[in-house]
């Protein structure tokens, strides 16, 4: 039965083609491919979708109202829907007229990979298609086609690639357009996953910041004070330079952590050089830390980490010597790991120290160059000849007075 009216349905196909009729040959390829699928016969599907495309002469009109009919029944998961997208994947391959549609099978051929639990293969599956070239889908549709070959890449656990696909995306673009709000809400999102892999903890306090400066997110208290928060503890994760400086001071700056003040004094702490505690920040702040996800025990060791950097900077500004008794206690550390901390601090250039171990002693004050040596000579010099000359003017001066007075 369904043999004789596919027969029937392929003669109208080849009349109305060599007719030229190509509306009614695409209406006609359509019918075929709904009648194979009514019959629930899959194989004489796939064999009429490859016939059809094949056919000599055949208008680009046709095949594309073929494939579109076809790819109204890949959503069932079975063998014969992959089947059905793997036929209709090799006909729309290479064809600009089909790009949008061997784009959408290929992430739905993705999705079946990856609710079967193989996600290496749906992440090698979705980068075959690079959807920056194509020429008729639309901005935001090919910035979130790139954002899910991203979030395969990271569940897949390639890092590399991920960040490689991520750099297509220009984030002025997403920034500035309040419509791509959710788009770039997902990417800095993705961006945090991939940055705490590499422990980049001053990557993830920008993305938190450019998630928190989103209109849609400012426009709710407990979506912005969730991100100003977390930009906060990041922030003062990440290790101290300038850029770090910077985003902390512009971070303690913004008007809503006023209305945040626990946060507001812990950002406050880390711009004040006076020594901070470790034991009064633990039982002040902590509690509220805590209840973050993203603040596990390995975050309350750099955060102990930093405070500990903190001290050493603030000790090395006021002290040009110190014994190690005296650090020790001021830090509350045992000496063994005082001596790492500043060694690591010394290495990375925050601040210069040389220890003297048989004497206990950490000098802080840097030697000068001789260039220094010398500007400072040439310096007091100058000003020894100019309090020089002052004086001498003093004295003639009262030389000519009392010369006045006894005339």
């Amino acid at each position: 039965m369904l043999s004789i009216a596919v027969e029937e349905l392929f003669s109208w196909e080849k009349k109305t083609r060599s007719a030229g009729d190509f509306i009614s040959c695409g209406a006609v390829a359509r019918e075929i491919v709904k009648i194979c699928k009514d019959f629930n016969d899959w194989k004489q599907l796939n064999e009429s979708l490859i016939l059809l495309s094949k056919r000599r002469g055949q208008s680009t009109t046709v095949i594309a109202e073929a494939v579109k009919q076809g790819m109204e029944y890949i959503h069932q998961k079975d063998e014969h829907t992959m089947e059905l997208i793997k036929t209709l994947r090799s006909i729309s391959e290479g064809k600009m007229y089909l790009e949008i549609e061997s784009a959408e099978l290929t992430r739905t051929l993705a999705k079946y990979h990856e609710e079967e639990g193989d996600i290496k293969l749906a992440a090698k599956t979705l980068q075959e298609i690079q959807v920056e070239t194509l020429s008729k889908m639309g901005r935001d549709k090919k910035i979130d086609y790139i954002l899910e070959q991203v979030r395969l890449c990271l569940d897949a656990k390639d890092y590399t690639r991920a960040i490689i696909i991520a750099r297509k995306i220009n984030t002025n673009n997403i920034s500035q357009d309040e419509a791509l709000s959710p788009l770039k809400i997902r990417y800095y999102t993705l961006m945090i996953r991939y940055h705490y892999h590499e422990k980049d903890y001053l990557s993830i306090a920008k993305a938190y910041q450019a998630i928190y400066n989103t209109p849609s997110v400012l426009a709710d208290v407990s979506e912005w004070s969730k991100y100003l928060k977390l930009t906060s503890i990041y922030a003062i994760l990440s290790p101290y330079g300038n850029e770090q400086n910077d985003l902390i001071n512009r971070t303690f700056l913004l008007k809503n952590l006023k209305e945040i003040p626990l946060f507001r004094a812990l950002v406050k702490l880390f711009l004040t050089f006076e020594l901070i505690r470790f034991d009064d920040i633990v039982s002040r702040f902590f509690p509220e830390l805590n209840e973050f996800s993203e603040f596990s025990e390995q975050e309350r060791e750099i955060f102990h980490l930093r405070v500990c950097e903190h001290n050493l900077r603030v000790i090395a500004k006021y002290y040009t010597r110190i014994s190690f008794k005296r650090l020790c206690s001021l830090l509350d550390l045992p000496i063994e790991l005082v001596e790492k901390r500043l060694s690591d601090l010394v290495v990375n250039g925050s601040v210069y120290a040389k220890i003297d171990r048989p004497l206990g002693i950490i000098n802080f004050s840097k030697p000068k160059q001789s260039e220094e040596v010398l500007n400072d000579w040439s310096h007091n010099i100058s000003e020894l000849l100019n309090l020089l000359e002052k004086t001498c003017h003093l004295i003639q001066r009262e030389n000519m007075v009392f010369e006045s007075k006894t005339l």
